[in-house]
């Protein structure tokens, strides 16, 4: 089966939708498939990366002022967003031409091209945040969460009618029915299926010394980073926090690991990221939006790790009082989730909860369900890919 896996933009440092792009290419391809990674913008370390995995990248042009992933001035983001608009209307020669012999159009981000591709045959995409029914990508005005606006709303309900025929993949129930509620008509065929992750599970080993918390993302408001670092404080007796990631807040996490409050480990690649979450006690996701699947949490679990939340993100994977703590989204509450996991029986148990759920998260199952859905998407197809396995 020729499958495109179409992702907006590809810019180091690479976000969960974007990483995902990239990890169902690869198992796609080791399943026998002709699979191809598509994009609008990508960084030169990233498509290397790729092309030395044997992994093909067609890159299709935008007429965006810039890329989807950065901002432009005022003007410019205005051109932007109307562009986008025309994008829900009409779909580019450019990119007509390169979706047309493919038998199934797999889309994650479309930020940057419009959802016009939406009306192409044989489209599924998978909903990684809520881009189609908010500009924002995440129902936030001024950092807090507000019914939504007429004009998202009616542009909601210009897309609905663009995907109306296109098969929506939600990775969450409550992903789904928060874009039921900001406007968003459901097309006919709507699928829930969690997410996966390939990474080796593991039983996390008794560890001695400090107990290290983990925090792994982007460095932005969004991400929790201020709150984390406020609810931290001077530090906790006992403990460790470390920081791993980049973004607008960098120089706000150099200044608190300069003072010697936190250990700063830059951003990290899939090697590092695993050795960081080897060593740590408890994974921190202070994000103050609806997370829809972090892939952290995902890569957390599956290390056998107890996680820490809260209320407004609440993770999927984090199970309250399961296999985690989920505390309000302020200082107070986060610290003392904090505190209350420097217990070695409480992180026990929790780690416990985490190794149980890990299962849940096996990407063969995950693939398969995904490729069973392509079948339905195009019912002609042979069902066999290139090198000749069957798409069970």
């Amino acid at each position: 089966m020729k499958i495109i896996q179409f992702t907006s933009s590809l810019l180091a440092p690479l976000g969960g939708a974007e990483q995902y792009c990239i990890e169902i290419s690869r198992w796609l391809r080791d399943q026998g498939h002709d699979v191809t990674i598509m994009t609008g913008w990508i960084s030169p370390e990233v498509q290397e990366s790729l092309a030395a995995e044997g992994l093909p990248v067609t890159v299709v042009r935008s007429r965006r002022p810039y890329p989807p992933d950065r901002k432009g001035p005022r003007p410019a983001a205005v051109l932007f967003h109307l562009l986008d608009l025309l994008g829900t209307v009409r779909l580019s020669p450019t990119l007509h031409r390169a979706v047309r012999d493919a038998d199934v159009v797999h889309v994650h981000r479309l930020h940057g091209f419009g959802t016009a591709i939406l009306r192409h045959p044989g489209v599924a995409m998978t909903v990684h945040d809520y881009g189609l029914v908010d500009t924002t990508t995440m129902l936030l005005r001024h950092g807090n969460q507000v019914d939504a606006p007429l004009v998202q709303r009616l542009r909601a309900a210009l897309i609905g009618r663009t995907a109306r025929t296109a098969t929506l993949i939600f990775p969450t129930g409550r992903l789904r029915d928060k874009h039921a509620a900001w406007g968003l008509r459901m097309p006919e065929r709507t699928e829930v299926i969690p997410h996966g992750w390939r990474m080796k599970a593991t039983v996390a080993e008794p560890k001695t010394g400090p107990v290290v918390f983990l925090y792994l993302g982007k460095l932005v408001t969004t991400k929790g980073v201020e709150l984390l670092l406020e609810a931290w404080g001077e530090g906790i007796s006992g403990a460790e926090l470390w920081i791993a990631g980049a973004g607008d807040l960098e120089p706000e996490v150099l200044r608190a690991a300069a003072a010697g409050r936190v250990r700063y480990l830059g951003w990290v690649d899939a090697a590092q990221r695993s050795a960081a979450l080897s060593s740590a006690s408890a994974l921190v996701v202070p994000s103050l939006w609806p997370e829809n699947f972090p892939l952290v949490a995902a890569e957390a679990v599956l290390a056998g790790l107890p996680l820490i939340s809260t209320t407004i993100a609440a993770p999927p994977v984090l199970e309250h009082r399961g296999n985690g703590l989920l505390a309000e989204p302020n200082a107070v509450d986060l610290r003392g989730a904090m505190v209350t996991m420097l217990s070695s029986s409480r992180r026990a148990e929790l780690a416990s909860g985490s190794r149980t759920l890990a299962g849940s998260l096996d990407f063969d199952l995950h693939g398969n369900r995904i490729v069973r859905l392509y079948n339905q998407i195009v019912p002609g197809a042979s069902g066999v890919g290139s090198k000749g396995r069957g798409l069970q």
